[in-house]
């Protein structure tokens, strides 16, 4: 039973169901609650009918008058009439129908003592005596006994279910209605949560393997998907852990290659053919460096996790760096106030490496900037090239993709600068943006959350 009762679809039956019982019960309540009148309707007993009968039978004309007017209280509608209505003979189609001759009513020809009685059946007074909402508007069903004086007795009930049902519609519909809210913030509580949880979990994933596992608490369901989910992140965290091991083993081992055969180039006589062995060596360990920094934790996380830092004194740094170098490097004004970013400096400080390399490499120079929009601080990378073609600007920030068919480090390297930029700047909660410039060369921004107005 127990585990039954863990089951997701058992639960929301349960829960509808419980719903449904709780909101009839309210139904009932709201439109029975005692007030003092009849709760169904129905005809007069043929005991109080012929109690009636008698009664005005033995009476004055000014005693009938008070009896009826004695009778007339509570659901009870009593007249007096000096005989059957006109349509006894002729009943009217679609607006009455008369019982006659009703020898199923035993009790009410016994008690009248032979006195005739018909029972008027009138189609629609029900609804409108309902609408009325009023004790004392017709009924649906009346009963006429024809008095021993020639009168006609008339006797009907109101129809108080009804009328009461119409009287306390609002408030029926409001406890239907707050009976149906509570069954769907349980749903929400059983359902949507849980998944929307498993839904941001599954987004973050991309961007933060080593997120907390998801919570294995609800229904069976519910605890079975996130155990898988968390197997799966586990799973996928131990194939990445294996790819950067394997990735490490293979550099070190082809290091220890390429410092072999760097040693027997040296005796190559040839001083042009061993300064091209020598070239292309060299070019072979960087590209075994890149790859390593592609795929390795650092890639993924830069290093320690993100923290406030001021991007615009990185940026000033880095450019100084640079332009003492010699490099075509300069920094746009923007403003004297820090610009305080969610990114792990060494990720940071990687990221203009590697698009300012770029910058310079295919646009001759490289100018830099920074600013803030909303609740991101952007850092953007400039430069007076040729662009890219529009439909390859996806495809250039993808790893080993590159424009230039060439292996060489002086024409590109191994396309793999820009996929380490994205990388990094997904790890840190940011994104990467390539676009040309309307006014010619290409425009690579960083875009990392903002850690607040201070640094």
């Amino acid at each position: 039973m127990k585990g039954a009762l863990n089951s997701i679809a058992v639960r929301l039956g349960l829960l509808f169901l419980a719903g449904l019982v709780v909101m009839q019960i309210a139904v009932t309540v709201a439109v029975l609650w005692p007030e003092g009148r009849p709760a169904i309707f129905r005809l007069v007993s043929p005991h109080d009918a012929a109690a009636m009968a008698r009664a005005l039978e033995a009476a004055t004309p000014e005693q009938q008058r008070l009896i009826v007017q004695a009778l007339n209280a509570g659901s009870l509608i009593v007249q007096l009439e000096p005989g059957f209505p006109a349509e006894a003979a002729a009943p009217p189609p679609r607006r009455a129908r008369w019982a006659r001759g009703l020898e199923s009513y035993a009790r009410y020809r016994h008690e009248l003592e032979g006195r005739p009685f018909r029972v008027q059946v009138r189609n629609g007074a029900a609804l409108g005596a309902a609408v009325h909402g009023r004790v004392g508007a017709p009924g649906a069903v009346r009963l006429l006994v024809e008095l021993k004086t020639g009168q006609v007795l008339v006797v009907e009930r109101a129809p108080v279910l009804l009328q009461r049902l119409f009287a306390r519609s609002a408030v029926i519909a409001a406890a239907a209605g707050g009976v149906l809210l509570l069954v769907m913030a349980a749903c929400l509580l059983q359902i949507a949560l849980p998944a929307r949880r498993l839904a941001r979990a599954a987004r973050d994933l991309a961007t933060d393997i080593d997120m907390p596992d998801l919570p294995e608490r609800g229904a069976d369901e519910v605890r079975t998907l996130s155990a898988a989910f968390n197997g799966m992140k586990r799973r996928i965290r131990g194939l990445l852990d294996e790819r950067t091991r394997m990735l490490a083993a293979i550099a070190h081992d082809m290091r220890t290659y390429l410092t072999r055969l760097r040693l027997r180039a040296d005796f190559i006589e040839d001083t042009a053919q061993r300064e091209a062995a020598v070239r292309d060596l060299e070019d072979m360990s960087l590209l075994l460096d890149d790859t390593l920094t592609f795929a390795s934790e650092a890639a993924r996380d830069g290093g320690a996790g993100p923290q406030a830092t001021d991007v615009a004194r990185e940026l000033a740094d880095f450019v100084a760096v640079r332009t003492q170098m010699g490099e075509p490097v300069s920094l746009e004004a923007s403003g004297t106030e820090p610009l305080a970013a969610r990114c792990a400096p060494l990720a940071l400080r990687r990221m203009l490496a590697n698009l300012t390399d770029n910058a310079v490499r295919y646009g001759g120079l490289a100018r830099l900037s920074a600013g803030r929009e909303a609740d991101e601080v952007w850092v953007r990378v400039e430069d007076d090239g040729p662009g890219v073609p529009a439909e390859a600007l996806a495809r250039v920030q993808e790893p080993f993709e590159r424009l230039e068919p060439s292996r060489g480090r002086e024409t590109g390297g191994a396309g793999l600068g820009l996929a380490i930029v994205r990388a990094l700047a997904r790890s840190q909660g940011g994104d990467l943006v390539v676009e040309n410039r309307p006014e010619g060369g290409l425009s690579a921004t960083v875009r990392l959350p903002a850690a607040g107005d201070g640094a």
